[in-house]
């Protein structure tokens, strides 16, 4: 783009909205966080409309030297894995700060809410953007401290446990994955005879991916722990319905939306791309605990009463959907995910945000609760009908295009696997069903009849509450109407999304013949196909 760091901007903007934030009066405050959203939302779909499609390599690249001498540069590039997950970023920030108003209203600390909200849309953006992995790892753990104030300082009754859980779920393996960037660069600078260097196209280049089995599969855990934690894992995702539960709903569409797409995203950018040997002997055990997260998970989600901890564990099942598309290491897997992770994070933004529409309206989440809502809300249920039918996977609608090359992938890979995975279609119409009818059919429920004598203490409140019904409002429905318009346009056409998804995924198929034994000098083909998908060689690879 004649030389203007794009990317840069796009990374500091919303840093920039965190200052203003800070010094300005809460209101000023509040349009200026989300004017700096907006922007930045506005230059994301820009770089989308200039992203290239016949293009292999990272766009855009920005480098600098930053410590040169310990192998660590300011690196920034886009590809096709990133530059989707870089606009959903800025979309649900924007969406974010958007249903921020009642925080802002209310003045409790407004300033800080909408500083630290930035600083974590930041330091997602930094994660899609970094080529370097020490880069990679500051933006990392710069998500970690505004996520743990946001729930800390803002959440529910017991956000200080959530808090501390999620902090030490996190911190503990992104220590892991500190120690094995180290190790990496490391053993690739050994191995090459050359200095220590933690650019990722240069540790490709100079032949990460031909390191011994052995030594594949201990680096693939230490990044494991990092994201398999992130994503919500099976068994390490206990610290999810906490959080969930007790941030608020506007937090909780920037965690569930897009950090957890931080663990998923590091899955294919790092571990497919560094450690192919390890990831096709790893992908039994991925797929299993996939597997049983994506069926676990859905078991939860249909007995639980609280329908923000319903609606973590339909997050997390989905997202087990993703690495199970992933780890099939063939292309339709692979793009499944990648389409997966941008149709998700739409559509649990929209459930969260419906969710917390209803709690406002009654004070309460618990499903018994519940009924009738439709008859008062029409507008509302039909919103929240259309993000429950994309849920569940409705052909045209969103999610349907993405599980259906998921578990294609998974069927192609390993049958049984595949059909397990797709047993979740059934508990996940039950789930969405369940939650659709318990709060919006059926005769209304003691909390939404209005008529007759209230009765004294919690309940009377709730009621009273209910007397005040109103439908979606305008500032609600200018949030939500975004996310309900993708769910509709990416069922209808997402080919605009994997078009432009080829020419990065296509390195990182896995098939048996593609990886080598590492005794000779030479490195095996998807090495350079890798490092020619990062720009780093240039050079007219198999297809």
């Amino acid at each position: 783009m004649n030389g203007f760091p794009i990317l840069s901007v796009i990374l500091f903007l919303p840093l920039l909205g965190a200052v203003g934030a800070l010094v300005l009066p809460r209101t000023a405050g509040w349009i200026w966080a989300l004017a700096a959203a907006l922007a930045d939302l506005v230059l994301a779909l820009v770089l989308l409309t200039q992203f290239s499609l016949a293009a292999s390599g990272f766009q855009f690249a920005e480098r600098a030297p930053w410590l040169p001498g310990f192998g660590i540069n300011y690196a920034l590039g886009v590809d096709g894995v990133s530059v989707f997950l870089l606009a959903l970023n800025a979309l649900l920030t924007a969406v974010a700060l958007g249903a921020s108003w009642g925080v802002v209203r209310s003045g409790d600390r407004s300033r800080e809410y909408l500083a630290l909200m930035l600083l974590l849309s930041t330091g997602m953006q930094g994660v899609f953007l970094a080529t370097n992995l020490f880069l990679f790892y500051v933006f990392w753990e710069l998500m970690l401290v505004p996520a743990y104030f946001l729930v800390g300082m803002f959440g529910g009754p017991r956000r200080a446990y959530a808090a501390i859980k999620f902090v030490l779920y996190t911190a503990a393996g992104s220590l892991l994955m500190l120690v094995g960037i180290i190790a990496l660069g490391a053993l690739v600078s050994q191995n090459a005879r050359q200095p220590f260097d933690l650019d990722l196209a240069t540790l490709i280049q100079r032949g990460a991916a031909s390191l011994p089995a052995g030594t594949q599969i201990w680096l693939f855990l230490a990044f494991f722990a990092a994201f398999a934690v992130k994503s919500g894992l099976f068994p390490l995702h206990s610290w999810v319905p906490d959080t969930y539960g007790e941030a608020p709903v506007p937090v909780v569409v920037l965690i569930a939306g897009v950090m957890a797409k931080t663990g998923t995203y590091g899955f294919i950018r790092f571990n497919l791309t560094l450690f192919p040997q390890a990831s096709r002997e790893l992908t039994g055990l991925m797929s299993a605990l996939a597997v049983a997260g994506i069926l676990y998970f859905a078991l939860q989600a249909l007995v639980a009463q609280d329908f923000k901890r319903l609606l973590a564990y339909v997050s997390i099942s989905h997202m087990s959907v993703i690495i199970l598309g992933a780890f099939a290491l063939n292309t339709q897997g692979i793009e499944g995910g990648i389409l997966q992770m941008v149709n998700h994070g739409i559509i649990i933004a929209a459930l969260f945000l419906i969710a917390g529409f209803i709690e406002r309206r009654t004070g309460s989440r618990r499903l018994a609760d519940f009924g009738g809502l439709a008859t008062r809300l029409p507008w509302l249920a039909t919103a929240f009908l259309i993000a429950a039918l994309s849920a569940l996977g409705l052909p045209g609608l969103n999610s349907f295009a993405g599980e259906f090359l998921a578990f294609l992938g998974a069927f192609q890979a390993n049958v049984i696997f595949g059909v397990l995975g797709t047993l979740v279609v059934i508990p996940a119409a039950w789930y969405m069903l369940r939650f659709f009818q318990g709060v919006m059919a059926g005769p209304p429920s003691e909390l939404v009849e209005t008529a007759g004598a209230a009765s004294d203490g919690p309940a009377r409140a709730r009621r009273t509450r209910a007397r005040g019904l109103a439908d979606l409002r305008g500032g609600e429905l200018a949030v939500l109407l975004p996310l309900l318009v993708l769910i509709v346009a990416l069922g209808v056409a997402p080919g605009a999304l994997t078009a432009r998804m080829e020419f990065s995924v296509r390195p990182l198929t896995l098939t048996p013949a593609a990886i080598t034994s590492t005794s000779g000098s030479s490195p095996a083909w998807p090495d350079v196909a890798a490092a020619r998908h990062l720009g780093a060689i240039s050079i007219a690879g198999p297809r």
